[in-house]
C-alpha cells in the first residue's frame, strides 16, 4: 500500500504540471501561477488537495520519531494552498496561499534535513541550472536574471524531488 500512495502521489502532482507546461509551452513562474492559466479551475485544488492527502501515510510511516508533526503542516500547507488558489484576486486569499505555500516548503524541507539530511544534494542540479542560467544571460540586474530563470516553479519542484526520494530511500 505505501508504494501504491506515493506514486499516485507522485503521479497526480507531475501530471498536473506537466499538462500545464505543455499546454503553455513553458514553465509557470511558479505551480500556484498554473491555475490561471488552465481552463477548469477545478484541477489545481483537486492537485493541491489529493497529492498530500495521498502522500500522508506514507511519509508518516517512514518520519523519525519527532518530526511527523513536521511532515503533517508541511502536508497541511499544500492543503491550505488548494483552499486559497486565487491569490490575486484579494488580500485574505493571498495570505492564506502564501501562509500554505511557506509552511509546505519550509516544514517540508526541515523535515528532510531531520530524515534524511544528505539527500538534500538533490537541489544541487536546481543551483546548478539557476547559476548557468544567471551566467549565461546579458543585460540586467542580479534580481531581474534570477527572477528570469523562475526560481518558486523550480523551488517547489525540487522541493517536491527531495521530499519523494526520502519517502521512497527510507522505505527501502
Amino acid at each position: 500500500m505505501f508504494w501504491l500512495i506515493v506514486i499516485i502521489s507522485i503521479l497526480i502532482i507531475a501530471a498536473y504540471t506537466t499538462a500545464v507546461c505543455i499546454k503553455q509551452k513553458g514553465v509557470p513562474y511558479s505551480i500556484s501561477a498554473t491555475f490561471y492559466a488552465i481552463e477548469h479551475k477545478g484541477w489545481f485544488r483537486f492537485t493541491m488537495w489529493v497529492c498530500p492527502m495521498a502522500l500522508m501515510p506514507a511519509i508518516l510511516e517512514v518520519s523519525k520519531p519527532g518530526t511527523e508533526f513536521l511532515a503533517f503542516f508541511a502536508l497541511a500547507g499544500m492543503i491550505v494552498v488548494g483552499c486559497f488558489p486565487d491569490y490575486k484576486a484579494d488580500k485574505f486569499q493571498y495570505r492564506g496561499h502564501i501562509a500554505g505555500a511557506a509552511m509546505a516548503i519550509l516544514f517540508s524541507q526541515t523535515w528532510a534535513v531531520l530524515n534524511f539530511w544528505l539527500m538534500t544534494i538533490a537541489w544541487l542540479p536546481y543551483i546548478g541550472y539557476t547559476a548557468l542560467s544567471i551566467v549565461k544571460q546579458e543585460g540586467g540586474t542580479f534580481r531581474d536574471k534570477y527572477i528570469e530563470t523562475k526560481p518558486m516553479f523550480w523551488i517547489e519542484i525540487f522541493s517536491f524531488l527531495v521530499i519523494y526520494l526520502i519517502c521512497l530511500v527510507l522505505r527501502i
